[in-house]
């Protein structure tokens, strides 16, 4: 049987499409369904993918409902992708640009209609936006933001823990081995204030403050909790001495550390 391979841009290619949308020649081209492939754009990777497509659910009126589900598909039929595969922008930015074009429309794309365009102003915004969700330069921050690599990092960061650090999760083993992916995806808020901010990018940190977020649901109900918990943790203690600290240890400064933010917050009133 032939092996399949993942097919992604040419480096030059995507520096082209961007220097394009930059200057708003190719800005129209992001209201339209399709997108016209070059086959002289296009490089086959080294990323072995299974023969059957995938296809991800992009509801018009909720496109937001099916990130979790979403997540779990992408993660599953890429699951085999290295960390340096998947941080590479030639990758993500043909996904966002050809396969999953539709989902990326629908929960990334533009409002409107490119005629209600009218001014310097929002066309920049709109190319902005563009640039934010459907390329990639490399950072962390770019890939936690980018249609589709948000998706699989999501589900990567947050899978099993108990099996990929047994040795300080083993307390957390479930049987859904994406119990803290659906934490993470439950609202916005959760994402982006965790997700997206420096300490979210250490698994220890993350899992754990998943888990007392999933543990206090009232509090989690809070996005200014959840931003005041970030900030006071990176403040007081950063991101280098936490990861040493031993998960009870951390546990328990997570959990001293929200309790006071309630306190100030009631005080507050």
């Amino acid at each position: 049987m032939n092996k399949k391979f993942q097919k992604i841009f040419f480096g030059n290619a995507v520096a082209v499409m961007r220097n394009e949308l930059k200057s708003g020649d190719a800005l129209e081209s992001y209201f339209r369904e399709s997108y016209p492939v070059k086959e002289k754009t296009l490089l086959k990777s080294t990323i072995e993918i299974q023969e059957k497509p995938l296809t991800l659910k992009a509801p018009k009126k909720d496109p937001v409902s099916t990130d979790l589900e979403n997540a779990i598909a992408i993660y599953e039929y890429y699951k085999n992708l290295d960390e340096v595969q998947a941080s590479d922008p030639r990758l993500w930015t043909y996904l966002s640009h050809v396969e999953f074009r539709r989902y990326s429309l629908a929960r990334w794309g533009l409002k409107g209609a490119f005629k209600d365009i009218k001014d310097a102003t929002t066309r920049t915004k709109a190319v902005n936006y563009i640039l934010e969700h459907w390329f990639v330069s490399g950072n962390d921050r770019d890939l936690r933001r980018h249609a589709i690599a948000r998706l699989w990092w999501a589900a990567r960061l947050t899978y099993a823990p108990w099996v990929s650090d047994p040795e300080y999760f083993a307390d957390l083993k479930n049987k859904d081995l994406y119990y803290y992916t659906r934490v993470l995806l439950f609202t916005q808020d959760i994402y982006q204030q965790v997700l997206e901010r420096g300490m979210g990018r250490s698994n220890r940190i993350l899992i754990s403050i998943l888990d007392y977020l999933v543990r206090n649901k009232k509090f989690a109900e809070s996005r200014e909790n959840i931003r005041s918990l970030m900030k006071e943790l990176n403040l007081a203690y950063g991101t280098k001495k936490i990861i040493t600290l031993d998960r009870l240890t951390l546990k328990s400064l997570i959990e001293k550390t929200a309790q006071d933010i309630e306190k100030n917050s009631e005080y507050g009133k």
